[in-house]
């Protein structure tokens, strides 16, 4: 079994080997045998078209090993809590969420763009309701750290990007709209010019995850966006990234000191460059309730259980881009209820591995930039490890809906 596009965009995005391929994780050791696992799986409901977004010529990460570094995957989702729901078919809610996502998607491909280095990035259509973005470099020495310094140091450079393009581009919240795991060092993706079975059984036509350009992106429609994932596409040279010397660099020293245990989240204390709208941190201070400290949390929180529980985790901050986002949903619901910036980061800082420094920069940039508080549905479809379950009432009430 072969398919030319599939097989070319596997080589643009997926050169070097071996690798984990399809969700259930077989092993390829070539281009050849990657392409035809993949097309294997793109019928069948219990498999999916996935490839592991890093080679591992010393291990797999599940005995501790260091994968090959030469890239950074973001995936752009829209919100958990929009109006779509995958499966339903509902082409009007798809839409309507699809106009959110890709207005900021359309933003941020007009920057990378204009960069005098945008030809380290490559682009695609998820096929159903996300669209890929990969920072590409020369790959990182697999030396200069251990595997949790890796972990952190991805997760940290990850975040500094988000922030920037965010601060540039002047678009509020785009943290939320992105789905960052680059310290899972084993994650999977999807493979350009593979279908999407889920998206095509909710609409009812084939629909594929197709490798694009900035150029394309930068124009993105709805409509457009169905025309363009209605087939595999051609890969074309332009879609082949040049690997960025300067992005090698930074996340090198990001790695390298990271030290782990001394961060909020992220590992290494550094500075994520956006600036804090001091006018905004005084409206906070004056409307904040000051008589509200630590001990208070629990009563004010107390709809929202996995808040409470974060803190107490072992694992709060283990986790990359789900850490980092059941630790916004933490602080942006405090913020909501006015509790004081000190008493949030107090409150944190009870976990022996956070940093007060970093908690306050982050507490601060979520007040500058008037973040909403992250909705549980949001958790559940990015964070689902800190969802409690049937220990929520939220959760229960959600579930409840669905059997009717």
């Amino acid at each position: 079994m072969s398919n030319k596009k599939v097989e070319n965009a596997i080589q643009f995005w997926a050169s070097t080997y071996p690798r984990r391929v399809t969700k259930r994780q077989y092993w390829a050791t070539s281009i050849t045998e990657a392409t035809n696992l993949v097309l294997k799986a793109e019928d069948n409901p219990s498999n999916a078209p996935f490839i592991s977004t890093y080679s591992f010529p010393r291990g797999h990460t599940s005995d501790g090993n260091i994968p090959r570094i030469d890239r950074l995957f973001f995936d752009f989702d829209i919100l958990g809590d929009g109006n779509y729901r995958s499966g339903n078919g509902d082409v009007e809610a798809w839409k309507e969420d699809m106009d959110e996502l890709l207005f900021r998607a359309r933003k941020v491909a007009q920057f990378l763009k204009q960069s005098d280095k945008s030809d380290c990035w490559q682009a695609a259509l998820s096929g159903h309701k996300g669209i890929h973005l990969d920072l590409v470099f020369p790959p990182v020495s697999q030396s200069i750290g251990n595997f949790k310094q890796f972990k952190l140091g991805m997760a940290s450079y990850s975040n500094l990007i988000i922030d920037h393009i965010s601060g540039v581009t002047k678009l509020d919240n785009l943290s939320e709209w992105f789905d960052v795991d680059s310290s899972d060092l084993a994650r999977p993706r999807r493979v350009p010019n593979t279908k999407h079975l889920g998206a095509s059984q909710s609409f009812g036509e084939d629909r594929f995850c197709v490798p694009v350009t900035l150029t394309e992106l930068a124009n993105i429609t709805p409509e457009s966006y169905v025309e363009l994932t209605r087939s595999r596409r051609q890969v074309t040279r332009s879609m082949k990234a040049t690997p960025n010397e300067k992005a090698n660099t930074v996340l090198t020293q990001q790695i390298k000191t990271a030290k782990p245990g001394s961060g909020s989240g992220n590992g290494s204390q550094v500075s994520t460059g956006t600036t804090v709208d001091r006018s905004r941190i005084k409206q906070h201070k004056q409307n904040a309730n000051d008589s509200i400290t630590v001990s208070d949390i629990p009563f004010i929180v107390s709809k929202y259980p996995c808040v409470l529980e974060f803190v107490k985790r072992d694992d709060a901050f283990s986790h990359g881009s789900e850490s980092h986002l059941m630790e916004m949903k933490v602080i942006t619901h405090l913020i909501d209820e006015n509790v004081p910036i000190q008493t949030i980061v107090d409150y944190i800082n009870q976990h022996p591995e956070a940093n007060e420094s970093y908690t306050r920069e982050r507490v601060e940039q979520y007040v500058s930039r008037s973040y909403n508080p992250v909705s549980c549905e949001k958790i559940w479809q990015k964070a689902k490890r800190y969802c409690l379950g049937d220990g929520c009432k939220i959760w229960i009430n959600q579930m409840a809906k669905q059997n009717r």
